[in-house]
């Protein structure tokens, strides 16, 4: 891929953008839970989690919701339909009982109106599912994953290396699905041809480092070879998880000035739904006592309801895992959530030191699975691969 010149774009040029969409189940994985989807300007990765098929229909939800609700094609009508795909997939789940507590991870990119009136490129994130940008044969972040250790990194308590390797490092802080009063981080970027930016679930970025992701996508011209060779590498590193990932490239813009400092990665812009409705600050002070009481009930129930939210979820998931240094199946989520920890629900005929190198590791950090006949089955192939 050419570094960028900027000259061969038309001066007042309409942006234009190609890509190119790839996923896979992965090696370990008995359903995908990934989803992604495009129309027009607009290209949408999510990555879905929950119990049996929770997680694909968060995912599918979040990605419909939003390339249908984006209509406002602005940086902020972005936001909006992100935030309107939360709103869906909490209607989904409560009407659902087999869908109860499901959630998702989302990454957009799309052709916007700047401010100023003129083209521009708006992305979008909640998770950790990634946008990167590729300029200049440098790939950079643009989106803040939403994870405990993320923000253990953020606040210089980890280095990235820790965190790549840290326990907890799947414990999510952020995701559609989970509360109502959802932030949606948003950026407004200058579109320059030839960037490429890379839409991704993390199980891209758990199989493969920046360098080597960077490396596929200098080598590959063509946003669905760049695709392709993004997946089959992710898989052949071990696939521990489903691996999507979407190529946008611009192909057209109008042309920068090269010297703005818009050409750089901006700051983060937050956004949430607005509180419409709600008294002005002070007004309270005034209030009759019962609106005190109305208001605090409506609070503890609110609280409630997040609560047994976070514990539906957190008790949703399964994986295989270690009890007393032999394999075992647990219910739950590895690290637990809040004060819903793990629990047992039965141990199989395996020791740890029994187990082929890489199915160690594995165990050893946990392999979260969507029910407890997909992690018999997965202990089952442990067994097999034994010494």
């Amino acid at each position: 891929m050419t570094p960028r010149p900027g000259n061969s774009a038309r001066r007042g040029a309409a942006v234009r953008l190609v890509q190119a969409g790839v996923t896979d189940v992965g090696r370990v994985r008995a359903t995908n839970q990934d989803d992604y989807g495009s129309v027009g300007g607009l290209h949408v990765l999510a990555d879905g989690m929950g119990g049996h098929r929770g997680g694909e229909v968060a995912s599918a939800e979040a990605v419909s919701a939003t390339l249908t609700g984006f209509v406002d094609h602005t940086r902020l009508g972005l936001a909006m339909a992100v935030l309107g795909a939360n709103r869906a997939i909490l209607e989904r789940a409560a009407g659902d009982p087999h869908v109860s507590g499901m959630g998702t991870t989302i990454c957009a990119i799309a052709v916007v109106t700047a401010e100023d009136g003129g083209g521009a490129l708006a992305v979008a994130n909640v998770g950790d599912s990634r946008v990167y940008r590729y300029t200049d044969s440098r790939l950079e972040q643009v989106s803040h994953d939403h994870s405990l250790v993320a923000d253990l990194v953020r606040a210089g308590e980890l280095s990235a290396e820790e965190a790549a390797r840290h326990p907890q490092r799947n414990i999510l802080t952020r995701a559609l699905g989970i509360e109502a009063d959802l932030v949606v981080d948003t950026w407004e970027l200058v579109p320059v041809v030839d960037d490429r930016y890379l839409l991704c679930s993390d199980g891209l970025v758990n199989e493969l480092d920046d360098p080597q992701i960077a490396e596929i996508l200098e080598s590959h011209a063509d946003p669905e070879a760049a695709a392709v060779a993004l997946v089959r590498e992710a898989v052949d590193a071990g696939g521990h998880d489903n691996v999507t990932v979407v190529v946008v490239d611009v192909v057209d813009a109008p042309v920068p000035d090269l010297g703005a400092d818009g050409l750089g990665l901006p700051a983060v812009r937050p956004e949430r739904l607005p509180a419409a409705g709600l008294p002005a600050s002070g007004s309270f002070d005034s209030a009759p006592a019962w609106r005190a009481v109305v208001f605090a009930v409506a609070l503890a129930g609110l609280l409630g309801v997040v609560v047994g939210a976070i514990g539906i979820y957190a008790r949703s998931g399964w994986f295989v895992g270690l009890q007393d240094d032999s394999v075992a199946v647990f219910r739950g989520r590895p690290s637990g959530i809040l004060w819903f920890d793990p629990t047992l629900a039965e141990r199989a005929d395996l020791h740890l030191l029994d187990l082929a190198d890489v199915d160690r590791s594995m165990v050893i950090d946990a392999i979260e699975v969507d029910s407890l006949e997909e992690a018999r089955r997965v202990v089952g192939q442990l067994a097999q691969r034994a010494r």
